[in-house]
């Protein structure tokens, strides 16, 4: 699945979709583990956002990766927040948190397959190519999947942006 998701081969079933439902499907999933683990969990989407035309179930592995990721990343009474917004034609779904954050110069690498960052900083958990299939199934739907970190200590965004429907 990585090699075809990188290289832009994956099967889609694509379908209009309110950017509201993947994003309070994605919260709801996570709610139960985000609970259990300490960590706030909350979600805000903006009025009036375009519909996308996307496989929800692709999309929905995407957010459900980022969130997973975050949650291990963010230690216990931290906060993870999920936003939609529209910015030009294209809808960004972002994943911010108050985690461990992620050094600077490994923000390129962390979609590289395989990559685990700084093994010190590492929870023992997933095998390193979570973000890759996640930015090949971005991809696959013309859009981009970004990260973006002030640092250790300083938390993480990840911003899928898809776009829109006319």
């Amino acid at each position: 699945m990585v090699s075809r998701a990188e290289e832009g081969q994956l099967d889609l079933e694509r379908r209009v979709v309110e950017p509201r439902q993947l994003v309070d499907g994605a919260v709801a999933a996570m709610q139960e583990a985000y609970a259990r683990a300490g960590i706030a969990l909350g979600a805000h989407v903006a009025p009036g956002l375009p519909v996308l035309d996307v496989d929800p179930e692709r999309i929905h592995q995407v957010l459900a990766n980022l969130l997973d990721n975050a949650r291990h990343h963010t230690p216990t009474g931290g906060r993870v927040a999920v936003r939609a917004v529209q910015r030009d034609s294209d809808v960004v779904i972002t994943v911010e948190d108050t985690g461990e954050g992620i050094p600077v110069d490994q923000l390129a690498r962390v979609f590289e397959r395989f990559h685990r960052g700084d093994a010190a900083r590492t929870s023992g958990t997933g095998t390193g190519i979570g973000l890759t299939i996640a930015r090949g199934i971005a991809r696959s739907h013309g859009g981009t999947l970004v990260a973006d970190s002030a640092g250790p200590g300083r938390g993480s965004v990840f911003a899928l942006c898809l776009p829109a429907t006319s």
